[in-house]
């Protein structure tokens, strides 16, 4: 009876992750957004852009997740286009509550001032290949925990992305292929998940986005 009960339990578990909440483009109109830039839907896409003096522009998911795969496609209109996506953002300390401020939109907040996992994958235009960062930093330790061995997005091409966080592995997937899968041995908790487009010198980030899903339980 014990061993049926356990076999009961895990699968319930794994039912409980399985959830997966999808977005159309309409839908992620209404997600919270911060930065200069606009999102709209056009040809039944979401289409992401910077405006001038933009240090980046995000977009905040409705719900708190601890474990989450996130999945979209994305395609970048400009060599100059960096994206990154965060999950698991939250204040610092004990709280799952992600408070921003003005200062919300400047790169260094996501660093220094909250917890989270900031997935690079379209970094090519600043001299880097797709990387995971886990902020803020331990003392004296990197905050890059993981590094791909190359670029694989191109402008212009429609590029399915999957960022995943499970118990203590992390995992980035670039059309189906693993480029990193790590272990973080104190891992964070819930939070919020982020997209974030931003440009390199002078040019203004810009992407479409569309088929995007949301795989694991909501947190409170």
């Amino acid at each position: 009876m014990k061993q049926l009960f356990t076999v009961l339990l895990i699968a319930i578990n794994l039912f409980a992750f399985a959830q997966i909440s999808t977005y159309s483009p309409k839908d992620m109109e209404s997600w919270q957004s911060i930065g200069q830039g606009n999102g709209f839907v056009t040809h039944g896409q979401f289409f992401m852009e910077e405006v001038e003096g933009s240090k980046g522009f995000m977009l905040f998911s409705p719900h708190k997740y601890e474990d989450v795969v996130l999945r979209y496609e994305v395609m970048t209109l400009n060599a100059a286009t960096v994206l990154v996506a965060i999950l698991n953002a939250s204040d610092r300390g004990e709280s799952t509550a992600l408070t921003l401020n003005e200062n919300s939109d400047n790169f260094g907040f996501w660093t220094t001032e909250v917890e989270d996992y900031m997935f690079g994958f379209r970094v090519m235009a600043h001299n880097s290949t797709p990387f995971l960062r886990k902020h803020p930093a331990t003392n004296g330790e990197s905050a890059q925990i993981a590094l791909a061995d190359k670029d694989v997005m191109h402008s212009g091409w429609r590029h399915q992305v999957e960022c995943g966080k499970k118990a203590n592995k992390l995992w980035l997937k670039i059309d189906g292929k693993t480029l990193f899968e790590v272990n973080d041995d104190k891992p964070h908790k819930a939070g919020k998940i982020a997209i974030r487009v931003r440009g390199t010198a002078n040019e203004l980030g810009k992407c479409m986005i569309r088929n995007l899903e949301i795989e694991g339980s909501r947190a409170k």
